[in-house]
């Protein structure tokens, strides 16, 4: 009965096409891999909704999302992202005024699951602990890790952030961040003790800095570059200081789930987790905290 009430909206193919066209030009809130995703994702979109009926309701984003499951045999976690991306794209048309409501806000990607019991709490700590920092390149890491562990920070948040984005408030520090997908809208992540202190160790080691400079940035011949550190050079430098043993290594995308682990073993209630961590939305906070929970019982 939801469906029948929900506005469908019939829209030519060639009309759809520049519509997406218009909604890249619009992105400027994303980076370049991150926009190179969300085209990836919106072609698809537009080949599954050339052959078929579609009327932007839920129903359709519902059956575009099996349709990659099943059909087009992504993983989850691409799905979950080419989901993320049709939300934002209908959030868009929204805001022109071409949708009445966003049919597929509801519409989630898949569960993702996670081995909760290879890697203890215990064990991360030690491995963030351990690392190097003698080296600049052993400091950024070090920082990088400490703001994901300690204050939930995203990995986006992190390799958008400018050094102009840290503020002092006495013996506080607060970091400003846009949130993925957020236009114009800034959160405030309270920095811990060891986090800011991980952070500045770093910063200090880099020299002479700008505001504008990007506050994580490539490490080359043992100096900083003003070269803003990517994603994919994020993962590849942090799978070597995640390494637990021989046998096992933590995902860096995981970490942010030990950071909800830790503030549980602290008494936090959920609402102080949700609240710290800066989760906006239910489902992916449960998401998180199922896996939480898991890990914090069996270790």
């Amino acid at each position: 009965m939801i469906q029948s009430r929900f506005p469908t909206t019939n829209l030519p193919q060639s009309q759809f096409r520049i519509l997406v066209q218009q909604f890249e030009s619009s992105m400027s809130f994303a980076s370049g891999v991150t926009r190179h995703v969300y085209m990836k994702a919106l072609d698809q979109l537009l080949f599954f909704a050339e052959g078929n009926q579609f009327k932007f309701t839920p129903e359709d984003f519902t059956q575009f999302r099996l349709w990659l499951l099943d059909g087009r045999k992504l993983s989850n976690n691409t799905v979950n992202t080419y989901m993320t991306a049709s939300r934002r794209f209908c959030e868009f048309l929204v805001e022109l005024g071409v949708l009445q409501q966003n049919p597929a806000w509801s519409v989630h990607g898949s569960a993702q699951h996670f081995n909760v019991t290879k890697v203890s709490l215990r064990e991360v700590t030690h491995a963030i602990s351990r690392i190097n920092r003698s080296s600049l390149l052993g400091k950024r890491d070090y920082a990088f890790l400490s703001v994901i562990f300690e204050c939930g920070a995203t990995i986006s948040e992190l390799l958008n952030a400018d050094i102009g984005d840290l503020k002092r408030s006495g013996e506080a520090v607060e970091m400003r961040v846009k949130p993925k997908g957020a236009r114009g809208r800034y959160e405030v992540i309270r920095l811990t003790r060891a986090a800011s202190s991980a952070l500045y160790a770093y910063i200090d080691s880099r020299g002479q800095v700008a505001s504008d400079f990007p506050l994580f940035s490539t490490v080359n011949a043992g100096r900083a570059t003003q070269k803003r550190l990517s994603f994919r050079g994020a993962r590849a430098a942090m799978r070597k200081r995640l390494t637990i043993d021989e046998k096992r290594a933590l995902r860096l995308d995981s970490l942010r789930t030990y950071c909800a682990v830790r503030l549980m073993k602290q008494g936090r209630t959920s609402e102080e987790i949700k609240s710290f961590m800066r989760f906006k939305s239910n489902m992916p906070f449960r998401k998180i905290m199922v896996n939480s929970k898991a890990m914090a019982e069996k270790r």
